[in-house]
């Protein structure tokens, strides 16, 4: 007992002095917690193989001294699934998350992830470019989507969308419904539109055979009483009829007819008549 009170002022004085230091560290570095997002990284699979399915991020939730969970230092801290070993089908796996020395994880969502590998694979699209007022020539017109296979097999063509006067578009892979396949990758991602057209509209009208010029006389002719033909909207919208000369040739025959067109309109499809036609005197 007389050892333990030995020198008891100096031992008291230790003590306080031990207290004060740790309650003015303490106070100097808070504890405190700090929610974070982070991308979710896939670590081990082969060059061809892809995860589908999986979150692009994870939230975490981490404890620490403030002065560690500040700025830059929080750049160490990753999240990622290890797929060593994965070739194909689905998967379950724990998200793993890479911290700093002195920081501790609270929570993390999600923790655990379940997705499929698929094979990495290539297919050729169809480039359409689509403007509200003009035909447009684009280059290049074909392009490479890649990606997972399921979404590869479904893919129909590659759409952009012509704004303003821009000759450049970004390009975005689509389903036959149109819906589009963000995840493919698209190489290249965009075109460069080389030449610009009014746009065309089609209308059918009705098919007309002028009068026979003088020195001939269409005793039978046998037509279609309308044609489909293709312009600039504009043009087509002032058409009423669309006529055709007679063939000047005599005896009965089949013949391509000659059909009198504006400038900037053509016939879809060729026509033909049957006629029999004579030369008079």
């Amino acid at each position: 007992m007389s050892r333990l009170l030995h020198n008891l002022p100096a031992k008291l004085l230790a003590l306080l002095a031990s207290a004060l230091l740790w309650l003015q560290l303490r106070e100097s570095q808070p504890v405190t917690e700090r929610s974070l997002t982070r991308p979710l990284q896939v670590l081990g699979l082969a060059g061809d193989r892809v995860a589908v399915g999986l979150p692009a991020q994870v939230q975490l939730r981490l404890r620490g001294p403030s002065r560690l969970l500040e700025g830059s230092n929080l750049t160490p801290v990753n999240a990622y699934v290890d797929l060593s070993g994965v070739d194909s089908g689905d998967f379950i796996r724990d998200v793993r998350v890479g911290l700093p020395t002195g920081v501790e994880l609270v929570s993390l969502e999600p923790a655990r992830v379940e997705a499929r590998v698929e094979r990495y694979e290539t297919k050729t699209l169809t480039v359409f470019v689509y403007s509200p007022s003009q035909s447009l020539m684009v280059e290049p017109s074909l392009v490479e989507a890649r990606g997972p296979t399921s979404l590869v097999t479904q893919a129909y063509r590659a759409i952009g969308y012509a704004e303003g006067g821009s000759e450049v578009v970004l390009l975005t892979a689509v389903d036959i419904e149109g819906r589009p396949l963000s995840d493919l990758i698209l190489t290249p991602d965009r075109v460069r539109i080389t030449e610009r057209s009014p746009l065309l509209t089609r209308r059918t009208l009705p098919l007309r055979l002028q009068p026979a010029p003088q020195g001939w006389r269409v005793l039978e002719a046998s037509l279609p009483p309308s044609v489909e033909v293709q312009g600039d909207p504009q043009v087509l919208r002032h058409l009423e009829r669309i006529e055709a000369k007679v063939p000047l040739k005599t005896g009965r025959f089949e013949a391509p007819l000659e059909l009198l067109l504006p400038e900037g309109v053509q016939v879809v499809n060729g026509v033909t008549g049957t006629f029999r036609i004579e030369r008079v005197q």
